[in-house]
């Protein structure tokens, strides 16, 4: 009984030694002095993702929900360079919290990790080799705002449940194939915008299954961090998309966004769901008002 205590105790560490890790290697890769400068330099782009972060760890919207309407919309940065950004920087932050959820025992879904994981992956990889190209720049930001509304009716219909009086389920049995078809359509969305396959499965869970809406985030920030890492390897070795300039938003915004994703996934574990969808129904109305003044204004 001890050795299984001593062990679980040691397990709730590796959050704390995968951030610690981060750390120890960009100070050795770019040296003190040079990794204060970058983080001055691109102290717009750190501000962003600390509630990026927040919000990728605590919510079903990975850090991109914030970073790439902030990045099109206010810092004037091309959505392509948003969308490699935010895939990028998830890849630490969504990474992070996944591990706090695993090794802290944050209830989640398994068998939807299990399934809707690999068919997110897929999708986000299909979509970054032959879509995401084509699409053009309004058409981009059109989807993104189109996932956030998705998102915002999926909470609305939740409040509604929730008033009748419907109890939402700690256990649920879902359809694998359901399952599988939405998070391919998520990740196709992930490999467009940098968001998507989180949005979605948290959509299905909680309309189809009416899934606890805590473990409901908690399963889609394990799958948005997994889908996160292999998009950003495609783009960094395949694609060659991760230039110089995005390697300097990283390098000033992985330190933030390796400590505000665990705090997100801690917080959202504990604080009352009421709370967590008022910030998020403001979130997402900021960001759809701002997609529908820039197509009003082209029109």
């Amino acid at each position: 009984m001890f050795a299984v205590i001593k062990s679980f105790s040691w397990l709730r560490t590796v959050p704390w030694l995968f951030i610690i890790a981060v750390y120890s290697t960009l100070l050795l890769s770019q040296g003190p002095a040079n990794a204060v400068s970058n983080f001055v330099a691109q102290l717009s782009i750190a501000a962003t993702m600390a509630v990026g972060s927040f919000v990728a760890g605590g919510t079903a919207l990975g850090g991109g929900a914030v970073a790439f309407p902030v990045m099109t919309k206010l810092l004037a940065i091309e959505p392509a360079t948003a969308k490699v950004f935010s895939l990028a920087i998830q890849s630490f932050g969504m990474t992070a919290a996944a591990l706090t959820i695993i090794f802290s025992r944050i209830p989640y879904y398994k068998q939807v990790v299990l399934i809707a994981t690999p068919m997110a992956i897929l999708g986000a990889v299909l979509s970054l080799l032959f879509i995401a190209d084509h699409l053009p720049r309004l058409a981009v930001k059109g989807v993104f705002s189109a996932l956030l509304l998705c998102f915002a009716l999926t909470l609305a219909w939740r409040i509604y449940r929730r008033a009748q009086h419907i109890c939402s389920q700690t256990k649920i049995i879902v359809n694998k194939t359901r399952v599988a078809l939405i998070a391919t359509l998520g990740g196709v969305a992930s490999g467009l915008v940098g968001s998507g396959a989180d949005i979605a499965i948290f959509a299905l869970l909680v309309i189809a299954y009416n899934a606890n809406i805590q473990r409901a985030t908690a399963t889609t920030v394990i799958i948005m961090a997994v889908t996160s890492v292999v998009a950003s390897i495609v783009n960094y070795f395949y694609l060659e998309t991760i230039n110089s300039q995005i390697q300097a938003y990283l390098l000033a915004a992985i330190p933030v966004v390796v400590l505000g994703a665990p705090l997100g996934a801690y917080v959202c574990a504990k604080v009352k769901s009421g709370q967590l969808i008022s910030f998020l129904f403001l979130l997402i109305a900021l960001e759809v008002s701002f997609t529908i003044y820039e197509l009003l204004s082209v029109v």
